[in-house]
């Protein structure tokens, strides 16, 4: 069965590092981690294709650039992941 197609469950992965925190806020800009999280918050309620939409594209901002991610541009991963999901 190919992986994607998978839900994504925190038990299946072993749960989050327990530096998930301090290595996501090494990647937001200072000042914005606030923020950031009610975006994330949000992403964590999508269907399981629309995480894994948004996570593949937070991933891809990251390698893309060392420039701290913004709030606007986490907001747009989240507008993007969203309008996949919707039927």
């Amino acid at each position: 069965m190919d992986s994607r197609a998978l839900p994504l469950k925190l038990d299946l992965m072993g749960g989050l590092p327990a530096d998930f925190a301090d290595t996501l806020a090494q990647v937001l800009e200072p000042g914005h981690q606030q923020a950031a999280a009610g975006v994330i918050e949000a992403a964590a309620r999508l269907d399981d294709a629309s995480l894994r939409r948004f996570l593949e594209l937070f991933a891809a901002r990251i390698r893309a650039s060392g420039a701290p991610v913004r709030y606007e541009e986490l907001h747009g991963l989240l507008r993007v992941a969203g309008r996949a999901g919707a039927p």
